[in-house]
């Protein structure tokens, strides 16, 4: 029975992860317009933020339950199939434009933000207290000081539509936010009791199934903003997500007792996590694009890397 029901909650989810990310878009772009941010800022933090929320629902309900590999194994993988596969994904399918503001100061904050955690994780061994308070410090100031330095940028640009009223358009988000939850914990849940039914380990869960199944809102959120030609939402949201999901989610989890990190987590995963992080300024180029044979590599990347993780689940 248990395993009918978590077919029906993972076909649920993505119904609602399809809605979600649908209405997020909408209320964000319509955002950007009313506040004359540009959609790059609007997407490397609200829709960020929204995308990032299964994460950590998932990773708080981890770390309550004692499943620490599961909560930190969520992060680091979630953060690699954010890059390998939801990017190379997209590009693939239409090539994407970045916009300047991701190269010269999101994608920096988030190569900082990543060796820190690496650096933690393996000097460490486990993410204290102290730390993750840092972390959580950070996401404010990140926060704060994104949307304070994009506010009346150029790259706003002029936007002829009609404005959407102020209540709707945060009616939308809250409404997608709402929804991409929902449906992430769901497809999470589900896959997670079939994983179980198979017997694979909490770690591996953690860096495939809970990672990829959390990172559904951003690949909807992303594959349907390149659909739609909003590059700059796509590409940040990725960016925003795993800064975000570095300080807001280990960052609040941690707050809560240490989050020690399991060996294998810190002997290979964070590396690849930062080496997918590092490689991407090469992905994009001076042309600040991120084209077809990119995404092709990124994807391929993390395919290897998928391979890696079954290989040793098997053993």
């Amino acid at each position: 029975m248990i395993l009918i029901l978590a077919s029906f909650a993972v076909i649920g989810g993505l119904v609602l992860l399809g809605i979600g990310a649908d209405r997020l878009i909408l209320g964000a772009c319509a955002l950007a317009r009313r506040a004359r941010l540009p959609e790059a800022v609007i997407g490397a933090t609200i829709v960020a933020a929204g995308t990032s929320m299964p994460e950590l629902v998932a990773s708080l309900t981890a770390a309550f339950k004692g499943q620490y590999g599961l909560a930190v194994g969520n992060v680091v993988g979630s953060n690699s199939f954010n890059i390998g596969a939801i990017l190379g994904l997209v590009a693939l399918i239409a090539p994407m434009a970045v916009a300047s503001v991701i190269a010269k100061r999101d994608w920096w904050v988030m190569m900082l933000v990543t060796i820190c955690c690496c650096v933690a994780a393996v000097t460490l061994g486990a993410f204290p207290v102290w730390v993750c308070a840092l972390f959580t410090v950070g996401f404010i100031s990140y926060a704060v000081w994104s949307v304070r330095s994009g506010h009346g940028s150029e790259e706003a640009g002029d936007h002829p539509a009609k404005p959407m009223a102020l209540g709707l358009s945060a009616l939308w988000i809250l409404l997608g936010i709402g929804l991409l939850t929902a449906g992430g914990w769901a497809l999470v849940w589900g896959s997670i009791e079939l994983a179980k039914a198979a017997g694979v380990s909490d770690a591996i869960i953690g860096l495939t199934i809970v990672a990829a199944g959390t990172s559904a809102p951003e690949l909807m959120t992303s594959l349907l903003a390149a659909r739609r030609g909003q590059h700059q939402i796509a590409v940040a949201n990725i960016v925003g997500s795993n800064t975000f999901n570095i300080l807001l989610i280990l960052g609040v989890t941690g707050l809560f007792g240490t989050l020690p990190v399991a060996a294998e987590i810190a002997h290979r995963d964070v590396w690849w996590m930062l080496g997918f992080t590092l490689i991407l300024p090469f992905i994009w180029g001076r042309r600040l694009i991120i084209g077809r044979i990119g995404g092709g590599l990124l994807l391929g990347g993390y395919l290897i890397y998928l391979g890696l993780l079954i290989r040793s689940a098997l053993h």
